[in-house]
């Protein structure tokens, strides 16, 4: 069985995009609002955004001093989140025109527009003049960008990086990140090295997060090197009972008879693994790997999975999203990274 996430998963609607928004937002607010207030600040390029009471002493009034003020500055943060790209000119009006109507005090209101694709600049500029119109901020982000800033005001605490692992890969599974055709995620490989390749195959404990949400790619790291690269074809959840595969869930791409007659033998053929057969690991297919070389320069190996920008690596700027594996594998070979 997989672990429970955080959030609603497979369900493919809009409000629950906006819910779990939410929720993660929230888990950011009761961990450190401190860090709500900069992920908004860095969200909406305002550093007005306070988050919390201000404590102050000896402020001065219109007739007084008194000792000390505790105070906070009101703020409205509305969303309109999408399931693609699809902000348009009157639901945004009537939205302003809503908020603009409970009179919230100057500079306090805002709307954000949050959807897959950045909006183009001649949108975003006729709509923040409309919204100033009513006296709200509009701000309009993507998905991606709102990662981005969580990664990194959730990287030093262990319990709020969990939580987003959680949220990123209900995001990637509901395809809010249109960057996942370029995004190679590298393994750790030990043993099972010369199995994975030969069977085009990948494994981890079913309870992992789902790393297909996130990346079209997988790469073999062995000896400070990601030496293999994959394209993901399919994902699904399996173990073995009494030498018959057992498939508890499909989770990507279409799963055929080839794909589990390769992950029982790869199963049987990593017999140093005690209890791979008969407990649920998460098996990732691939079309094949094609070798190639790319070497951590830095000392120590990689402690864990890694995500990588295939175009970054390749320094590349055009990059095409049908490409094969062998293609990729070539583009990178050579690369390093720290």
């Amino acid at each position: 069985m997989s672990a429970i996430s955080h959030f609603q998963v497979y369900v493919q609607r809009e409000n629950h995009v906006t819910n779990n928004t939410m929720l993660m937002l929230r888990h950011v607010y009761r961990t450190s609002p401190k860090s709500l207030e900069t992920t908004l600040q860095a969200l909406m390029e305002e550093d007005d955004i306070e988050i919390g009471p201000r404590f102050e002493q000896q402020v001065g009034e219109a007739h007084s001093i008194p000792d000390a003020v505790l105070s906070q500055k009101p703020l409205h943060v509305y969303l309109e989140a999408k399931h693609g790209n699809a902000l348009y000119d009157d639901q945004l009006e009537r939205h302003v025109r809503s908020i603009g109507e409970k009179k919230h005090t100057e500079n306090s209101a805002f709307l954000i527009g949050l959807t897959v694709s950045r909006v183009s600049d001649e949108d975003l500029e006729r709509w923040r003049m409309m919204a100033l119109e009513y006296g709200v901020t509009f701000v309009a982000t993507t998905y991606r960008e709102l990662l981005d800033v969580l990664s990194s005001v959730c990287a030093n605490s262990t319990g709020l990086q969990e939580v987003l692992d959680d949220y990123q890969s209900f995001i990637g599974g509901e395809g809010l990140m249109p960057d996942q055709h370029r995004k190679l995620v590298a393994m750790l490989c030990g043993q099972s090295w010369q199995e994975n390749i030969e069977y085009g195959v990948y494994f981890e404990p079913a309870n992992r997060n789902p790393k297909w949400t996130r990346a079209h790619f997988i790469g073999i790291y062995h000896r400070k090197s990601i030496s293999h690269i994959g394209r993901i074809v399919a994902s699904a959840v399996c173990r073995m009972q009494r030498e018959e595969l057992i498939v508890d869930g499909e989770e990507f791409g279409e799963f055929t008879d080839e794909h589990k007659e390769r992950i029982a033998a790869a199963i049987n053929a990593a017999t140093y693994y005690q209890d791979l057969a008969a407990h649920p690991h998460r098996y990732y297919l691939v079309d094949n790997y094609s070798e190639t070389e790319v070497r951590k320069v830095s000392s120590g190996g990689m402690m864990g999975h890694r995500y990588f920008d295939i175009a970054e690596l390749a320094g590349c700027e055009q990059w095409n999203q049908d490409a094969s594996s062998e293609d990729v594998a070539s583009m990178i070979r050579g690369a390093t990274y720290e």
